[in-house]
């Protein structure tokens, strides 16, 4: 019952999680013209890092090379998921990219499948197969002559969706493990900042241009440090494939903070497709069990 209770409570927290992720579009839209990619993500990932190593600075002395490699793999993933982002962003609607990047929600159980053999249950492929409907209504600005709509924003975020199901996969199999995940999401922040870094100098030929908006701010400390934080801490209580669940409602939340302010114009197959998406995300929490 202890058990039930705590994954209730973190599965919670990682619903109010996928709010913050839907509302994290918008100040990335806001930020993405006075910045360049790498300067978003250092900015973001190497200050939450070394915000969390001044606060868990005794921890970080007890890390072992174990927690420190995770940490890297944990950062590579991180690194690519938000440069494909924030790149694919300049290229597509706020909406749109935040259904694309609820890919996921599919890709983490056919990982478990393919790499770990874990079996799919009913409930399951029906939700799976809702949401590659939902995902396949939201592609196409027009049925009637199956007039795709999707460029090359699209295929970054579609990227994207690859590099956060790892990292969700990742974490989700190294909670029975006597690990510290402070330690490594402090080694996971920063080692994705140090990744940016490197390619904004070596492909911009730049260095990073340090300055702090209201929207860059709230990336940082709201988006990041917290989100991050909480989210592979939740990840001990609750399973991969339900927090991949969860966090995809982030698609709902984005398509709503960008209905609200930038009033994005959604068609009728669009909104069926959120539909769809929605419904199989809820299918299988009530049903899961």
């Amino acid at each position: 019952m202890k058990n039930i209770t705590k994954e209730n409570i973190f599965s919670f927290i990682i619903l109010i999680l996928a709010i913050i992720r839907g509302s994290s579009y918008i100040f990335i839209k806001n930020v993405i013209y006075s910045y360049s990619t790498f300067e978003i993500v250092f900015l973001r990932f190497f200050i939450t890092g070394c915000i969390l190593a001044f606060i868990f600075h005794k921890q970080l002395l007890k890390t072992n090379k174990f927690e420190i490699f995770i940490g890297f793999l944990a950062g590579l993933f991180i690194f690519l998921a938000f440069t494909f982002q924030t790149y694919g962003l300049q290229y597509t609607t706020i909406s749109k990219q935040s259904f694309i990047t609820s890919l996921y929600t599919i890709i983490v159980p056919i990982l478990e499948l393919i790499i770990f053999k874990k079996k799919l249950n009913k409930i399951l492929n029906l939700s799976l197969l809702l949401i590659t409907l939902g995902l396949f209504l939201i592609s196409f600005r027009d049925l009637s002559n199956f007039h795709l709509d999707f460029n090359v924003g699209d295929f970054f975020t579609l990227l994207c969706a690859f590099a956060f199901a790892f990292n969700i996969l990742l974490f989700s199999k190294i909670k029975k493990l006597e690990l510290n995940v402070l330690n490594i999401t402090v080694f996971q922040m920063l080692i994705t900042g140090t990744f940016a870094f490197i390619f904004n100098y070596f492909i911009k030929n730049n260095t990073i241009h340090i300055s702090f908006s209201y929207s860059m701010l709230y990336l940082i400390f709201i988006c990041t440090l917290i989100n991050f934080l909480l989210q592979n801490i939740s990840q001990k209580y609750v399973s991969a494939h339900r927090t991949g669940l969860i966090l995809s409602l982030e698609s709902v939340f984005g398509t709503l903070f960008a209905l609200f302010i930038f009033n994005e114009q959604l068609s009728i197959n669009f909104i069926a497709g959120i539909f769809m998406i929605f419904l199989g995300i809820i299918l299988v929490q009530f049903f899961e069990k």
